[in-house]
């Protein structure tokens, strides 16, 4: 026999719904096959929100579009 699932009739708080604006981010050559859990394959640019592109950003996979290379 299952137990019963609990109910709380004091649970009324709403989800919380996040509207995150998704930035295009040219990818460098030295990026991996797989940028923020998206396969990358002939791609030149990917669209991350600030979360996701953060630790591609630090790795220099991704640089913000418009921003050039410096040797």
């Amino acid at each position: 026999m299952a137990k019963a699932p609990k109910t709380s009739a004091t649970a009324t708080t709403a989800p919380v719904t996040a509207t995150a604006e998704r930035v295009t981010y040219d990818i460098t050559e030295a990026a991996p096959p797989f940028i923020a859990g998206q396969r990358v394959g002939d791609r030149k640019e990917i669209e991350l929100t600030e979360d996701q592109a953060r630790n591609e950003l630090l790795s220099g996979h991704i640089r913000p579009q418009g921003i050039t290379k410096t040797a």
